[in-house]
């Protein structure tokens, strides 16, 4: 019964942990994702230019 104990709470913990970097980590960097970040270097680009 200890067992399951521990285990619950070692979960609850990972769980609480999650929730927390998840939530700064959105309140850092927005609502971007990777594929938009690895966009980045080409939005001052004027694509119009080379024609």
């Amino acid at each position: 019964m200890s067992v399951l104990l521990l285990t619950i709470f070692l979960s609850l913990l990972l769980v609480t942990l999650f929730v927390v970097l998840f939530i700064g980590e959105r309140r850092k960097k927005g609502f971007g994702s990777s594929e938009q970040d690895a966009l980045l270097p080409f939005e001052d680009e004027d694509p119009r230019r080379d024609q």
